[in-house]
């Protein structure tokens, strides 16, 4: 049970069984989402218990058995894994956006133009990246001749 909650940490508050149901408390950040992550678990309900500016508390309930259990906890590790996942994106998001702003002041109109982040498709374009970097365009501007590996 320790490294149950030690893997649902900080977000872990209290695990209680009442009756026949197991409820577990999670404190999420009021930026998390959780009722899209819930919603598939048919065997299990969720109450939010208190709201405030910072924080949701939610109790994710199911029946008091092995797989009652299971499931909330499986839950609970998925909102957890998701919304982190989501913060990481946000964060890369912005890290990039910046990465573009600097590209965008340094770099001349002609070479902005040939980049491409997604093909027409709406595809990742995998090779549009590193059109930006410096390197030698005589294939493309020069002699039509095949150039050698040592070229």
């Amino acid at each position: 049970m320790y490294e149950i909650i030690k893997s649902l940490k900080p977000y872990f508050f209290s695990l209680r069984e009442v009756d026949n149901s197991v409820s577990l408390d999670i404190k999420l950040p009021t930026s998390w989402k959780y009722e899209h992550i819930i919603a598939p678990y048919r065997s299990i309900k969720f109450k939010v218990q208190d709201k405030n500016d910072k924080f949701n508390l939610i109790s994710i309930f199911s029946v008091a058995t092995q797989e009652g259990y299971d499931i909330v906890i499986g839950c609970a590790n998925e909102i957890i894994l998701v919304n982190k996942e989501e913060e990481e994106k946000r964060k890369l998001f912005e890290e990039k956006v910046n990465e573009l702003k600097i590209l965008f002041q340094n770099q001349s109109l002609d070479k902005l133009k040939d980049i491409k982040l997604i093909d027409e498709n709406g595809q990742e374009d995998t090779t549009g990246i590193g059109m930006v970097e410096e390197g030698d365009r005589e294939g493309q501007y020069g002699d039509s001749e095949t150039q050698g590996e040592d070229d």
